[in-house]
């Protein structure tokens, strides 16, 4: 598979850095925008502070997937709130030989879809209600990614990367077909990328740390120092663990290592660290919920597993959604 032209949908933090690096790597870079991202990218190009440098990427920008066309290779890293609204422009950026990767969080919309455990076969309606993704986006060219990387926003626009360059792909079917060439391209441009035949076992690692600390975060508006620096919080975060890990293991799913004792010891490691989903709560956008807290809860229903403080957080949550988006209008 050769890839020389990359179109990253959505150029936020997680996007932006990848824009960044992938340029400097030598690949053709363009970016799917909303206006006004477009117009700042336009006007400042995207700005990557990472090990103390700077660096700025320039790539084509456009707000409609016709006026970039098509691409080697996609890369998707909207929130679950935009994807809907983007899926159907997708064909307009692949050439028969395109794959798209999507780097999102949490449980995606075709999790349970040839799913060989409990609740296979299972349509996700927390984040897919009426089938438009499953039907619109093309599982032949669908393939997964779970990232561990700390990139965040600095007030003037800057992004700021702190930690790690740790990426993981695979395709639900678990085929690893052109996925060395993909992980090849992400390698060239600095990161550790791993293909993946189970990559719902990635999914679910990483969950257990986003649908804990990401919520309650935005809940209380708490930076992570703070959250777990309170003993009862911990406790609850804890909770909301082990329902998630307890789920996974009832699924048949390797959730990854038991997370208690690093969240004991967080408070003393961690410095004022503000997560995606507060600093999405503080600039009054939607708040990631349906696939890091809905889909979970959906298939706790699905398989008769009970996860009583998770679903007191999720809807704890949801009004924080409400008020900061009613907060950032009024």
């Amino acid at each position: 598979m050769d890839i020389k032209s990359v179109c990253i949908v959505g150029p936020g933090a997680i996007g932006g850095m990848m824009a960044v690096f992938l340029e400097r790597a030598g690949y053709q870079v363009s970016a799917l925008a909303r206006p006004s991202r477009a117009a700042a990218i336009t006007r400042r190009g995207i700005v990557l502070e990472d090990k103390g440098e700077i660096f700025t990427g320039h790539p084509k920008v456009a707000t409609t997937a016709k006026d970039i066309g098509p691409q080697d290779l996609v890369v998707v890293t909207l929130k679950d709130a935009g994807l809907r609204e983007l899926a159907a422009d997708l064909p307009a950026l692949c050439k028969p030989t395109t794959q798209i990767l999507f780097v999102m969080n949490g449980v995606p919309w075709w999790f349970l879809d040839g799913f060989k455990g409990p609740g296979g076969g299972k349509q996700l309606t927390a984040v897919d209600p009426d089938g438009f993704l499953a039907r619109t986006i093309d599982k032949e060219r669908l393939i997964w990614g779970v990232i561990d990387c700390g990139v965040s926003e600095k007030p003037d626009g800057t992004l700021l990367h702190t930690f790690n360059y740790y990426l993981q792909i695979g395709r639900p079917d678990g085929d690893l077909r052109d996925l060395a060439d993909i992980a090849g391209v992400f390698v060239k441009a600095g990161y550790d990328c791993q293909p993946r035949a189970t990559i719902r076992d990635a999914i679910w690692a990483k969950l257990v740390g986003n649908i804990t600390m990401n919520p309650v975060s935005a809940i209380t508006m708490g930076t992570l120092d703070k959250i777990f620096g309170d003993p009862i919080v911990v406790d609850l975060l804890i909770d909301v663990a082990h329902e998630t890990r307890g789920l996974a293991q009832k699924l048949g799913i390797d959730p990854g290592a038991d997370p208690v004792e690093r969240m004991r010891s967080a408070a003393s490691r961690l410095g004022p660290v503000r997560t995606s989903m507060l600093q999405d709560a503080q600039r009054g956008r939607p708040l990631e919920l349906s696939s890091i807290m809905g889909s979970v809860l959906e298939i706790g229903e699905i398989v008769g597993h009970a996860m009583p403080m998770t679903r007191i957080v999720y809807g704890l949550a949801r009004v924080r959604s409400l008020n900061s988006a009613a907060q950032v209008a009024s």
